[in-house]
């Protein structure tokens, strides 16, 4: 037994992939799309490990009357391959909702974008472990040399020489709540889980971190789960935002910008993104605004406020009191420290990811890294190793400081960027080389001028 390597390999495959959310599942529509279009699967034994028991899309998190912030024609396909039999145009052909869908006039649902997703996952039910994830990765080495990766689930260990990491960002959690974690103290990720904790009525007394969408949701969720409820809204800034919808700003979620941002070097890349993080971080929508603010303002004016709002604030400690919680706040700015008793937390705090993807933690010796501590990705998401031989690990919606905004928490490049990764892995065929193939940039037209 070579360095590293673990007992009881159960099989090995030719790809892994952790995880079958929609990263994932855009992954396997495009080698399903590729096996109809060459009449055979491009590789054999494919296993995409899913912790869940299906892959409902947020649905710990789908609210009632919330819709999608990108255009139905993002979905999992149609910017690699408009012709597709899993695009969301026919998903809505199959359901006989086509022409009703045209007369909406507004995005798709959260509700009916999730219904579409498991629409999808169901028709590639061969391709993925259900109620599987994956515990580790281990590196499988000799003399130093990384040979190839075994991973393990609850259920065994497989080998592959090819993993795909496509288990996307992982919720935020501040460090002040960490150790309140569970029951009534929960991120928006948690939500329909746990915001009916024992089955009994909502707790009436609740704070909210987060300036975002999902902390907006939560905030008009809870004011309006019964008459009696109280939230305090808390946020670091001067409080909601509207979230940056010009078209120009959202340029940055092109194709083209994915060329742009990977080619900076590390510390602009992190100037660029925080130029343009309002088009997709700690923003809500309008309507969302008016409502909140309105809500708070009838209020006052009725003298039965239930929304208060915390801003420039601080949270410098959580400590359990009873079945409560008492929690302070510090205003940045004055030092005027404010306690705040409540029911419940709800953490609206995004997501993150890390440096290194905990997954990988066993396999730092071989991973290179960028100047700033991230792993090094290049523009086809391919991780960078050294001493390895044969040896393939793909990041699939985990390299948001590589490749830009557009690869975090957006179904912006999801279908282009499982066509790089299809491109990668069949370029390590044997038999069938495929070049990995760069996606034309746009192009402005020449300009033409007006003959006098």
């Amino acid at each position: 037994m070579t360095q590293y390597e673990t007992e009881g390999v159960r099989e090995s495959l030719d790809v892994i992939s952790v995880g079958f959310g929609p990263a994932g599942i855009a992954l396997a529509c495009a080698l399903e799309d590729d096996a109809e279009d060459n009449g055979r699967k491009p590789f054999q034994r494919v296993r995409f490990f899913e912790k869940g028991r299906d892959s409902t899309w947020h649905g710990a998190f789908l609210l009632a009357g919330t819709d999608i912030n990108h255009h139905v024609f993002r979905d999992l396909v149609t910017p690699r391959n408009p012709r597709s039999r899993f695009s969301f145009a026919m998903y809505l052909k199959e359901m006989g909702r086509l022409y009703k869908f045209g007369l909406l006039g507004r995005p798709a649902s959260r509700v009916e974008w999730s219904d579409y997703i498991a629409w999808v996952a169901a028709q590639l039910q061969d391709y993925v472990a259900y109620d599987e994830g994956v515990l580790d990765v281990l590196p499988v080495a000799e003399k130093g040399i990384l040979k190839g990766v075994d991973v393990v689930t609850a259920k065994g260990t497989y080998r592959t020489k090819r993993l795909v990491l496509s288990h996307g960002s992982l919720p935020r959690i501040p460090n002040a709540f960490s150790p309140h974690l569970g029951g009534r103290v929960f991120h928006t990720s948690q939500y329909l889980k746990n915001i009916h904790l024992g089955g009994g009525p909502i707790a009436q007394r609740w704070l909210v971190l987060g300036s975002g969408q999902s902390a907006g949701e939560a905030v008009t969720h809870l004011l309006g789960a019964a008459p009696t409820t109280q939230v305090h809204s808390v946020h670091r800034g001067v409080g909601f935002k509207v979230g940056q919808l010009g078209q120009f700003p959202n340029m940055a979620f092109l194709p083209e910008h994915v060329d742009y941002f990977h080619d900076l070097e590390p510390g602009r890349r992190n100037r660029v993104f925080e130029e343009i993080r309002s088009t997709n971080y700690a923003g809500i929508d309008v309507d969302e605004s008016q409502s909140l603010y309105s809500f708070m303002y009838e209020g006052e004016v009725t003298g039965h406020r239930r929304l208060n709002l915390h801003a420039w604030s601080e949270v410098t400690s959580v400590e359990k009191v009873g079945d409560a919680y008492s929690v302070v706040l510090r205003d940045s700015n004055t030092g005027v420290e404010t306690v705040l008793y409540v029911d419940g937390i709800v953490l609206g705090t995004g997501y993150e990811q890390l440096a290194v993807p905990p997954l990988l933690t066993l396999l730092q010796p071989w991973l290179v890294r960028d100047e700033d501590g991230t792993l090094a990705v290049d523009r086809h998401y391919r991780v960078a190793l050294q001493h390895s031989e044969g040896v393939q690990i793909l990041a699939n919606g985990t390299s948001e400081k590589t490749h830009g905004i557009s690869d975090a928490q957006s179904f912006s490049m999801v279908a282009l960027r499982a066509q790089h990764l299809t491109d990668a892995l069949l370029a390590t065929q044997p038999r069938q080389r495929a070049p990995v193939v760069t996606m034309p940039s746009y192009t402005r037209p020449a300009r033409v001028e007006a003959r006098p």
